[in-house]
């Protein structure tokens, strides 16, 4: 797969609004012959027939190659026209050389890409029918040892009742390369170029923003690389998995259940990405796959991809993370009866990743959406008292960041009375209504 990181970095780029055409070999203000690398946004390929019709033959997206055929033999047959802003790599006769040292790999696939055959992008439809041939998952009603604190504290694991993958201790490549003005300047556009997106495929809801050169401290010591395959495309690739058993808590847990532990946050590794088909889900769904239903979710995906640009090689990043998220909330609709669960950690995420940024209108509309999938979650799903308690201390404590109250107090009490529970979360709820109702005398 052609790398449009380095691409982004090292230029020649060119971006063209919406609506553009992108000129080819032969035109006048042509001083030599190029092609392009698709870098940002969605090219529509049309051919014109007899008739002065416009007859569509495919679309593009990042990372397809485009304008070769014209290039070789000079015969101007196809219109290249952008569906969105999109921005380009350019390939001309006298960077050939160039490429072909830097980057040999590269300018193999552009060869070969050359006279590939077009993609259709799938209808903007997609059925609403369920396949009869899919299994459906099974209430989650696994218990889980109450003695062991610190598992139950990490309530991904207990929500869903799974298990945490045997840790290993292979050697540790850490991506140390910085992203450049120019990758950085190109992935803002990026995110600028969702406005483009039709309403039901954009990616970030309203008020979302860029949060330029903020990167993760220093994690080498506390994660570890680990291939995974993508449930979506199949292709395996490698990522970073937390070595939790090296964290140290740096302050005591908080009423809506975050963890703080010494320069690391887990948040920002929760969420794994297949850089092929930007497939994105939390860690647990990677290891021990549920059935995913492809349909609900190819068309969104194929669509985002035309408009958002991951670097998976520079250093990891706040906006880089946030992306992440939201593209495993498009993902988790795949899921079906899972989706809630899946919403209602990543929406908790979102909240506390904008707290740290101090956008707090953002980190409160996230806080009330992960209250609200956690409701659904406790309304519909069959829970352990330890998984109870973990809910209802979840919505207690994202109501309050929200600033809103739908039965706080009844979620608390309960919380705090499940029995058999576990008595650290019992304490926590009985902590949170004591400053609840302190606060309501002081009031």
């Amino acid at each position: 797969m052609i790398d449009v990181g380095w691409l982004a970095e090292t230029g020649p780029c060119k971006m063209f609004k919406a609506g553009q055409s992108i000129p080819c070999p032969g035109v006048s203000d042509s001083s030599e012959r190029v092609m392009y690398i698709l870098i940002v946004g969605r090219v529509d390929v049309f051919t014109t027939g007899a008739d002065g019709s416009a007859e569509l033959l495919g679309s593009l997206l990042p990372g397809d190659v485009f304008g070769g055929r014209e290039f070789f033999t000079d015969v101007m047959e196809n219109v290249y026209a952008t569906i969105t802003d999109s921005v380009v790599y350019v390939l001309s006769e006298s960077s050939f050389n160039e490429l072909s040292w830097a980057q040999p790999d590269i300018l193999f696939e552009v060869l070969r890409a050359s006279y590939a055959p077009l993609r259709k992008l799938p209808d903007s439809h997609f059925p609403e029918e369920e396949d009869a041939h899919e299994e459906a998952p099974s209430p989650r009603n696994a218990a889980h040892d109450s003695h062991d604190a610190h598992d139950a504290h990490d309530k991904d694991t207990l929500l869903k009742g799974e298990t945490r993958d045997k840790v290993s201790s292979p050697k540790i490549v850490v991506r140390d390369k910085s992203t450049s003005p120019k990758a950085a300047a190109l992935h803002e556009t990026a995110a600028d170029l969702q406005t483009a997106v039709p309403t039901e495929y954009r990616l970030f809801p309203e008020g979302h923003k860029s949060y330029p050169g903020i990167t993760k401290p220093e994690y080498k010591q506390l994660i570890y690389p680990k291939d995974y395959v993508c449930p979506f495309c199949k292709k395996e690739f490698m990522e970073y998995k937390v070595f939790r058993s090296k964290l140290y808590e740096a302050a005591p847990i908080r009423y809506d259940l975050r963890r703080f532990y010494t320069d690391f946050q887990t948040e920002w590794y929760d969420v794994i990405t297949c850089p092929g088909c930007y497939f994105s889900m939390l860690h647990n769904y990677y290891t021990e796959p549920k059935p995913l239903q492809k349909a609900k979710i190819e068309n969104e995906l194929t669509a985002v991809r035309a408009s958002v640009l991951l670097d998976f090689e520079a250093e990891r990043d706040l906006d880089f993370v946030l992306t992440t998220h939201y593209l495993a909330m498009l993902c988790a609709e795949g899921y079906r009866s899972l989706t809630p669960l899946i919403s209602s950690k990543l929406w908790g995420n979102l909240s506390w990743l904008y707290e740290d940024v101090g956008d707090e209108e953002m980190m409160r509309m996230a806080a009330d959406r992960a209250a609200a999938a956690y409701e659904e979650v406790y309304a519909e799903t069959r829970l352990t008292p330890v998984q109870e308690q973990i809910t209802c201390l979840s919505i207690a404590g994202m109501q309050q960041r929200a600033g809103v109250d739908r039965n706080m107090k009844k979620f608390l009490f309960t919380a705090k009375t499940v029995k058999p529970g576990d008595q650290t979360y019992s304490k926590l709820a009985e902590d949170f209504l004591y400053d609840i109702r302190a606060e309501d005398e002081n009031n």
